[in-house]
């Protein structure tokens, strides 16, 4: 007897392509390929050096920036929200994302410029390892890259417009147009205009970004027009209730980040550029897989709560749950085993040197341990925020972020640069323990509500 695999049919393909987990993972990866030939560029150009510290602690802030004003709401509120209007009446669905956008944008500006200004007082104590001249050029590149949170604001607006549609393969191909703008700027910019080339290359990636969602939404959604709109709408003032937890939690959760780059500041020279590509590394298989699934079983998640069909929520939450534990655990131990080959065939040579590839790779295996943590971390907020629960996530992300700096401050004198994934693994196994005993106890309070309401 002759046992055939049925083939797939054309449509099967394409949802498995376009509208599934592994729409992210094919794109992150390709995100991935192409930041990994930026970071050769990169090591290649300037090692472990100065300069790329100044350069890569530039980011934070922007990016801080963009988490805790923004990107906050969108992932904790818009979700839910816009997949709910958007199956009862698109128009509404619609208004909303123009209310989130004219928002956004205009908070985002203020904030740009509020800390525009302040950062000859901040710099000091965000990079207390840098002299004079360092802390200049880390003033001024900060404020150029603060233009990006406010083109951000654009593009993920979009983004989460077309993951509450499941149209996960163009949300997900933005991310590797943005690592081309990158390479972009260090292969043909980088040679004529030195650290600012750096800098016009990101621009440029932002800009590719936005374009591909732009370019998606408006010829899915033909009828949705964006235009200012500062309306106070019922949806929005959901939004600014379920976001406070989420902003608070995202400003700690850079405050770690900036505390981590603190920590590596004081450190050897190029130590915080060795403590990012390592969590470049670290972030592949969070990103292919364990972030992959959760954004992936987001709309899902959010329909079945607003459908009152808790049994399927539960039933699909622990399918993803256990797919993401498991590739992930897998592809960390894979990881921790071909780091040293592939950072040296990855980054090795020119002025990245046989000691940076051995204290990378080292770094890097120690990050490993975090990998299906932070990917459950990920997978558990999905799930609290399809119940409309914030506060939960938050509390106890807020403590797993303060065990992790608390940590990794006590280690850093005995253990160096290791002290920095040996504190961030702490604190998120503390938080994922939190969100694995409380996340029962909600779903069987939201059960007895949605009955009484019923």
């Amino acid at each position: 007897m002759i046992f055939r695999i049925p083939r797939p049919t054309l449509g099967q393909l394409k949802i498995l392509i376009f509208h599934s987990s592994w729409a992210f993972t094919l794109t992150a990866g390709l995100s991935y390929v192409m930041g990994l030939l930026r970071d050769r560029i990169f090591a290649h150009a300037f090692g472990l050096s100065r300069i790329l510290d100044i350069y890569n602690a530039s980011f934070v802030i922007p990016d801080m920036a963009f988490a805790v004003v923004l990107d906050a709401a969108l992932a904790a509120a818009f979700i839910p929200i816009f997949a709910k209007l958007y199956d009862l009446e698109k128009e509404r669905a619609y208004a909303y994302a123009r209310q989130m956008l004219s928002w956004g944008i205009m908070f985002m500006g203020a904030v740009a410029v509020i800390l525009g200004l302040a950062l000859p007082w901040l710099a000091p104590h965000l990079v207390p390892g840098f002299n004079a001249e360092e802390t200049r050029q880390y003033i001024l590149l900060t404020r150029i890259l603060l233009t990006g949170p406010v083109l951000f604001t654009l593009s993920n607006t979009y983004g989460r417009m077309l993951i509450s549609q499941k149209e996960f393969f163009w949300y997900g191909l933005s991310p590797a147009f943005y690592n081309l703008g990158l390479v972009i700027g260090a292969l043909w910019l980088a040679p004529y205009f030195g650290i600012t080339g750096l800098i016009a290359g990101d621009l440029i990636g932002i800009l590719m970004h936005f374009g591909i969602r732009y370019i998606r939404v408006r010829t899915k959604d033909k009828q949705f027009k964006p235009k200012p709109d500062l309306t106070l709408s019922p949806e929005i003032k959901e939004t600014m209730v379920l976001t406070p937890p989420r902003m608070a939690q995202q400003a700690l959760w850079h405050l770690m980040l900036l505390g981590f780059t603190a920590i590596a500041s004081g450190l050897p020279e190029g130590s915080v550029t060795a403590y990012l590509y390592a969590r470049n590394f670290q972030g592949v298989p969070v990103s292919l897989l364990g972030i992959a699934i959760a954004l992936a079983m987001a709309p899902a998640l959010a329909h079945d709560a607003g459908k009152g069909n808790f049994a399927k929520f539960k039933q699909d939450f622990k399918r993803n749950r256990m797919r993401s534990l498991i590739y992930t655990t897998l592809a960390a131990i894979g990881l921790a085993l071909v780091a040293k080959p592939a950072i040296s065939i990855l980054l090795g040579g020119g002025k990245f040197t046989g000691s940076h590839v051995d204290l990378l790779a080292s770094v890097v295996a120690v990050y490993c341990i975090s990998v299906p943590l932070e990917s459950l971390m990920n997978a558990y907020q999905q799930a609290f925020y399809a119940l409309k629960n914030t506060w939960i996530p938050s509390a106890a992300g807020v403590g797993g972020i303060g065990i992790s700096i608390i940590t990794a401050k006590l280690l850093a004198p005995l253990w160096g640069l290791y002290a920095i994934p040996a504190g961030f693994s702490t604190g998120l196994g503390v938080e994922v323990s939190v969100l694995t005993i409380l996340l029962p106890i909600l779903i069987q309070k939201r059960e007895k509500e949605f009955q009484v309401s019923a």
